[in-house]
């Protein structure tokens, strides 16, 4: 590939990542609904149910609504410097900015499950640290660094700490998928097919141009 065919290429991936993340909007409105509602059942429940059977359940709702309403808020703004960066380097860093504060709100969800699941000690830790394999998984498909064993040995980790956690198929399953989906390239942690915004298509655009951006600085 000539140098003017990888800035071509380069040039048409920003455009169509910048299309989709000004596209998001709406997933973002969703998730400030979400979070309304999370908080109001909350405050409903703090005041109203009664505190010596339900007392846990205003504060599992009181930290999942604030921590889906930050997250919100977060993704807009990351969607908006996205929109607007001007080189690769400033949209592959608004990007990676937003993985990372969504890779925290994950964790801070899978810590209220947590610490909510009437579970022993060591089924909390397995669950916790499953959350951090996902999330150490996803980066290193981020930055191109899976490697197929390593895949394979974080798959074989998540699916022994899950079995240990005792969360059932309901919460397990689906965390099994999404790992099995990251080691097999089809997404870095939160993206999904038919969604406002970036989706698993966007991603995959998103892997292209950092490739390219380390061979324009290789040439250069």
């Amino acid at each position: 590939m000539t140098a003017e065919e990888r800035d071509r290429e380069i040039e048409w991936l920003m455009e169509s990542i910048k299309r989709s993340a000004a596209g998001g909007h709406g997933m973002t409105f969703t998730l400030i609904f979400v979070s309304v509602a999370f908080i109001s059942f909350g405050i409903f429940a703090l005041f109203f149910f009664d505190r010596d059977n339900d007392y846990m359940i205003a504060p599992f709702l009181l930290i999942m609504g604030g921590a889906f309403l930050l997250s919100a808020l977060f993704s807009y703004v990351s969607n908006k410097r996205i929109t607007v960066a001007k080189t690769p380097r400033e949209l592959l860093a608004a990007h990676d900015r937003m993985w990372v504060i969504q890779s925290a709100f994950l964790m801070v969800g899978i810590v209220v499950l947590a610490v909510f699941n009437k579970g022993n000690f060591l089924s909390k830790t397995c669950l916790v640290f499953s959350g951090l394999l996902l999330v150490t998984a996803g980066w290193l498909a981020m930055q191109q660094r899976l490697r197929l064993w390593v895949g394979i040995a974080l798959l074989m980790a998540e699916s022994a700490l899950l079995y240990f956690s005792g969360v059932g198929l309901l919460v397990g399953l689906p965390l099994l998928l999404v790992m099995l989906s990251i080691i097999k390239g089809e997404k870095t942690l939160f993206a999904a097919k038919e969604s406002e915004g970036l989706d698993e298509n966007d991603e995959l655009d998103i892997r292209r141009l950092r490739e390219l951006v380390k061979e324009s600085e290789l040439h250069n």
